[in-house]
């Protein structure tokens, strides 16, 4: 059912002067139902027994009857709509682009670890894919025929030390256990070695050629696994209050129109970037069917919904454990990372101001409606309907601006109320601004000033201020 109420309000408005403001006030209740009572148009607190003039104003006074018939049509001229101060699902929305790119920690360089002749190559164009430890390319290497026989002399000699230093330099080179252990009991030198590949993935980038002669170190293929791929995005720094590592990301790409990648949030820079007031984050994309692209470029979406405080909801990282080095790797105990054995961190729980304590289950925030704040910058504000029909001017601490839906359905803009207004109080969402003139012009406190002006004041400066005598012996020219 929507909340959102028209109150009767004897809005006095002069109705043959559009750009008039006159007083908004309410009658207090019972007052409509005084027989005989007269009233002022301009001030309806005032009332008498029978007919005269206003002693504020000296405007004629008018019977309640005539005033309170006039009130529905007053009303709608006026546009003043109140609505509840209530606990809602509110949701914070970040959008940015950003671009694909590989996983750093699933690229790897594949090298040559023995100077030679390039005699066979195996996995020959860039996009083929690849499992760990194929063969790659055989590598001609007349080291790798001495120390071979060195193994073998060794093996016959029973040279221990002549056989494991052998054995070693042959690892080191890249040869398998197992193909050590051939050797061995074959007792046959082989004239190549074979590079196998140390991950699997996708051969993005190759560098050898049949024939070519390559050294120690040369790199030969450059190989990554595609999934999962990283997305890097461009935050500014006005919303970083808002992001948490774990949060997750909505991705779309424009291959695919209409379909929708999740992602997580994964590392945030440490650094801002000063030129662009930007920081860079990642996320990362989970491409099991390799449909993601690197340099494809991404729109993504990070829907965050507030917690009873007005601050970001968990993630659910809470109070795990997590490696500095290694995000990715997530404990529920303390221990160590396996790939880089740290000790793994706890994430610090949330916490949640006492006074929204007993909603922080439900997931809801006190929340006002955005088009009720009155905001100068510096100082926001809103109208709150008062038990005995007054509005009275009520100073807000708001949390940041976030989205919402009102009872009809519709997305609405709400802020999170930190101090000033409890659950149920009734605001102006709709003619706020003209509750706030009238109070101008009269020198009441509003938006503007805080302590309101005098009537003197309103008026200064119109006037020309009197012109000074000339001083005593001045000449004019």
């Amino acid at each position: 059912m929507k909340t959102l109420l028209k109150l009767g309000l004897p809005l006095l408005l002069a109705l043959a002067l559009p750009t008039a403001v006159i007083l908004l006030t309410r009658s207090q209740p019972g007052d409509e139902t005084q027989a005989g009572a007269w009233t002022c148009s301009m001030h309806p607190q005032i009332r008498k027994a029978g007919p005269g003039r206003c002693p504020i104003c000296g405007m004629d006074l008018v019977p309640v009857a005539l005033a309170s018939s006039e009130k529905e049509r007053i009303e709608k001229r006026a546009g003043i709509l109140v609505e509840p101060v209530a606990y809602r699902e509110v949701f914070k929305e970040i959008r940015t682009v950003g671009k694909l790119d590989y996983n750093e920690r699933q690229t790897a360089y594949i090298t040559a670890r023995i100077a030679g002749r390039v005699d066979k190559v195996f996995a020959d164009f860039s996009g083929v894919q690849v499992k760990k430890d194929d063969h790659l390319v055989e590598i001609y290497s007349p080291d790798l025929i001495v120390t071979m026989q060195n193994l073998l002399d060794g093996l016959m000699a029973g040279n221990k030390s002549m056989v494991e230093v052998a054995r070693q330099r042959l690892s080191l080179w890249g040869m398998l256990p197992e193909q050590i252990a051939a050797l061995e009991k074959s007792r046959k030198i082989q004239t190549h070695l074979t590079v196998f590949a140390p991950r699997g993935g996708t051969v993005i980038e190759k560098m050898v050629r049949p024939g070519q002669y390559v050294k120690e170190g040369d790199v030969l293929y450059r190989i990554a696994d595609l999934d999962p791929l990283w997305l890097f995005l461009d935050l500014y720094e006005y919303d970083l209050g808002w992001i948490r590592i774990g949060q997750r990301v909505d991705v779309t790409v424009e291959a695919y129109p209409g379909e929708h990648f999740p992602g997580r949030l994964v590392f945030l820079d440490p650094v801002l970037d000063d030129k662009t007031r930007t920081l860079r984050v990642r996320v990362n994309m989970p491409n099991a069917e390799r449909r993601l692209k690197p340099a494809m470029y991404a729109a993504a979406s990070i829907r965050i919904r507030l917690q009873a405080d007005g601050t970001p909801e968990a993630t659910g990282l809470e109070g795990k454990y997590l490696c500095p080095m290694h995000p990715e790797v997530v404990r529920g105990q303390p221990g160590e990372c396996p790939y880089c054995h740290m000790p793994l961190e706890q994430v610090p729980p949330l916490k949640v101001h006492e006074t929204h304590a007993a909603h922080a289950g439900i997931g809801k925030v006190l929340a006002i409606r955005a088009s009720a704040v009155l905001d100068t910058g510096r100082r926001k504000v809103a109208y709150r309907h008062t038990a005995e029909g007054a509005y009275e001017l009520v100073e807000l601490q708001l949390g940041p601006r976030a989205d919402g839906k009102d009872e009809t359905g519709k997305r609405v803009s709400y802020y999170p109320v930190r101090s000033g207004l409890k659950e149920g109080d009734l605001v102006v969402v709709q003619g706020g601004f003209l509750l706030d003139s009238q109070r101008q012009i009269e020198g009441l406190p509003s938006l503007l000033f805080p302590e309101g002006l005098s009537g003197v004041d309103l008026h200064s400066g119109h006037a020309l201020p009197p012109a000074k005598a000339p001083a005593p012996g001045a000449h004019k020219h």
